[in-house]
């Protein structure tokens, strides 16, 4: 509040001092703690309308997952081998007759070889089978993603010319907290939304300006007229 409210010039004179020095327009008679300050009264106010930036132009980092979709895939179930079997020979029997003696005979069995043992080779082919696998389509990654600045177009008030006086003032000596508070809130009710904290700050001092421009009320420090036209009881 201290660096909006202290550029006024405090009065500190005693009531009656007949050889006080005084600026032209500032009264002689008044009282000691008593603010006032030159100021000016606008002899009117134009009102102008603005493109102004109402969000910065930005950036966010977004991650992109990774993408997969499902494929049917042929998977190899068991390979293909080559296997070794041994067969056995094959033997039948047979009646054969056998001279024993000249002239006699006799008939006898045995085996004869029909096929001999052997190796066989069997060859057994690989088997496969259709499955559902996961295949990764793209890596997951990070995208720097543009935000562009928006804009909005605002009404404001702008004093023309005017005359220069000394008007009292709040200050230091009778702006406590609660009473910018009070103001803070009438302003807010003007259309000028404020965060009501009791401290005169940048953004309730450009409202109060711009309240002063809209009625035609000296402009730039917080006047009794200003507080008296938002309703604020001194």
């Amino acid at each position: 509040m201290k660096s909006f409210i202290l550029t006024v010039i405090l009065t500190c004179a005693a009531v009656g001092a007949a050889s006080a020095q005084a600026p032209d327009g500032l009264p002689l008679d008044a009282a000691v703690g008593e603010c006032f300050a030159e100021v000016v009264t606008p002899d009117s106010v134009e009102k102008i309308t603005e493109r102004v930036i109402e969000t910065k132009a930005s950036f966010e980092i977004r991650t992109i997952p990774a993408k997969y979709e499902t494929v049917q895939e042929r998977v190899l179930v068991r390979e293909g081998t080559t296997v070794y079997k041994s067969v056995p020979a094959v033997y039948k029997t047979v009646a054969e007759d056998v001279e024993i003696e000249p002239g006699i005979t006799k008939t006898v069995m045995k085996q004869v070889l029909v096929e001999p043992a052997r190796v066989i080779e069997e060859v057994i082919e690989p088997k496969y089978e259709m499955i559902e696998v996961e295949k990764l389509v793209a890596e997951a990654r990070e995208e720097r993603i543009e935000i562009p600045a928006t804009y909005k177009t605002v009404e404001r008030y702008v004093p023309i010319g005017g005359t220069t006086q000394w008007l009292p003032v709040l200050c230091e000596a009778n702006a406590s907290a609660q009473k910018i508070a009070e103001i803070q809130t009438a302003l807010s009710e003007a259309g000028h939304p404020l965060v009501v904290d009791g401290k005169f700050g940048p953004k309730t001092f450009a409202a109060m300006k711009a309240y002063q421009a809209e009625q035609g009320l000296p402009v730039g420090l917080l006047t009794v007229s200003t507080v008296e036209r938002l309703g604020v009881s001194l």
